[in-house]
């Protein structure tokens, strides 16, 4: 590490020491530099660190070192151990506790540099330390990115963990999460023979799931409106009426009958097999709609399929967003479970789509399209996927993406708004459906009187709105709510989060 004082340069020549503490004297004047603010700043990122107050614990630690450079040759090498030491430590605190393939370029480069400079120490506990930490980033980062590490090769720095002990793996395991490669399996090697708990691998992703192929059809089944029962005995009536005159008609005229009598039956015979035929057209369509719209899945079956779909989008975008979705207590990177919204499109997402939907038995409303926001909670962001879910296939059809710090989130709402138009239009559409039918007349209009429309809102300062309904209702009474019973707990985790953030203390 160079030294900005030494005998060397002309500048900066020691000058007396009064016994007030360490200091030098410069062709500017006389500065005191106490090598015990050197050492408070160190206490103070090692506390921080502990605290995984990451941001705190790298200024702390650089503000150590640059106090050290202002000391003296001789006082920087008193003080070799504790810098070595804040060198590391702030390596360590860069990573934020996450994996080196999290990282951009330039935060690696400062890891890399504090760690060559902890490494140029040769103080023998926190080199082998460094060493461990530079095979990890090797492996987590430029392996894992397909980057060639160049040297030293991480294998050989892998060595180093056969040399530390319990309290020298302690920050490694403590402040990172699970590093494929041949680093962390020694270190994971070590700290079972220290009788010691590394982080777990992040649980492994389905990549590929294949829904059931009976569920498009019976997804579509359940927003056919059932048409109301129609009876063949009007029809097989009036058939069987036709049969009986035609046959007496042929009886009379067998027996020369009066032939005015025979027409007549004739013609009545004839009214009969036009009334009975128009019958069975009709409940030939009634059977037809009744095919398309039975048997239908149960409220709690298209429930089931809509967990599904979410637990598989959330493991998915927890990919996406770069994070373990597990809570910090499991290993992972996040203050709460993910927690998951789940509504009806916005009229941006659902004009591209062709809506349907339908309040159960249970008065919870489903849908063939949702729109789901899976948020990731950490301590600094919140990371924000959002797709457009075509039920009827269990695979979203749009996806977004963004993370978002607590300070740029302005407001988390949930509103109660006049019915949306495009909202408005898809229930007059199904009120239509349903009145085409058969429903009797007081079912017809049975989405007609929906008056307003219940939204979640997270608003952002540039002015973007993740927005969505979750629930409907008529001018008195209680909206009728999605059915994703984590709506509501998941508003209630949001807001306390963010306000925890806006105002902390």
């Amino acid at each position: 590490m160079g030294n900005s004082v030494n005998d060397e340069n002309p500048s900066y020549q020691h000058g007396r020491n009064d016994g007030s503490g360490p200091f030098f004297q410069s062709q500017y004047g006389d500065q005191h530099i106490h090598l015990n603010e050197v050492k408070n700043h160190l206490e103070n990122g090692r506390l921080a660190l502990k605290g995984r107050l990451y941001p705190k614990a790298v200024a702390e630690l650089e503000e150590s070192l640059s106090d050290a450079r202002k000391a003296t040759a001789d006082d920087q090498r008193k003080a070799a151990p504790d810098l070595a030491n804040a060198h590391f430590l702030a390596a360590l605190a860069l990573l934020s506790g996450r994996s080196p393939g999290d990282a951009v370029p330039e935060r690696i480069e400062r890891i890399e540099n504090h760690l060559e400079q902890a490494r140029a120490y040769r103080a023998p506990v926190v080199t082998h330390q460094a060493d461990v930490l530079l095979g990890l980033v090797k492996d987590g980062y430029y392996t894992a990115h397909g980057m060639d590490p160049g040297p030293p090769a991480s294998d050989v720095l892998a060595e180093s963990v056969a040399a530390l002990g319990s309290t020298d793996l302690e920050p490694l395991l403590t402040h990172l999460p699970h590093i494929e490669g041949r680093t962390w399996r020694a270190v994971v090697a070590r700290a079972a023979d220290l009788g010691m708990t590394p982080a777990l691998p992040a649980v492994k992703r389905q990549t590929h799931r294949e829904p059931d192929p009976r569920r498009a059809q019976a997804v579509h089944k359940y927003f056919v409106p059932t048409p109301a029962v129609r009876s063949p005995v009007p029809h097989l009536v009036a058939f069987g009426g036709a049969l009986l005159l035609a046959a007496y008609a042929l009886y009379r005229m067998s027996g020369f009958g009066a032939f005015g009598l025979t027409g007549l039956v004739l013609v009545g015979a004839f009214l009969a097999a036009r009334f009975g035929w128009r019958r069975f057209r009709a409940h030939r369509r009634y059977a037809r709609r009744r095919d398309e719209a039975l048997p239908k899945p149960t409220d709690a079956q298209m429930d089931a399929w809509l967990r599904e779909d979410v637990a598989f989008l959330v493991d998915q975008a927890a990919g996406r967003v770069r994070l373990d979705s597990r809570v910090k207590k499991q290993g992972g990177e996040l203050v709460f479970p993910v927690q998951t919204i789940v509504g009806l499109p916005t009229k941006d997402m659902g004009e591209r789509v062709r809506m349907r939907g339908r309040r159960g038995d249970d008065h919870l409303w489903r849908a063939n399209h949702y729109d789901v926001l899976a948020l990731f909670l950490t301590n600094d962001v919140i990371a924000v996927y959002r797709c457009l879910l075509d039920f009827r296939t269990g695979r979203p059809v749009y996806e977004e993406v963004s993370e978002r710090h607590y300070r740029d989130i302005v407001g988390v709402t949930s509103n109660r708004i006049p019915l949306p138009p495009h909202l408005a239009e898809l229930f007059r559409a199904i009120d239509e459906v349903h009145a085409e039918a058969g429903f009797e007349e007081e079912d017809k209009r049975r989405y007609a009187d929906l008056a307003y429309a219940e939204t979640f809102a997270l608003s952002i300062v540039n002015g973007d709105v993740f927005e969505l309904s979750t629930g409907f209702g008529e001018a008195v009474g209680m909206p009728d709510e999605v059915a994703w019973a984590e709506n509501s707990r998941a508003l209630d985790i949001i807001k306390r989060m963010v306000r925890a953030r806006h105002n902390p203390g």
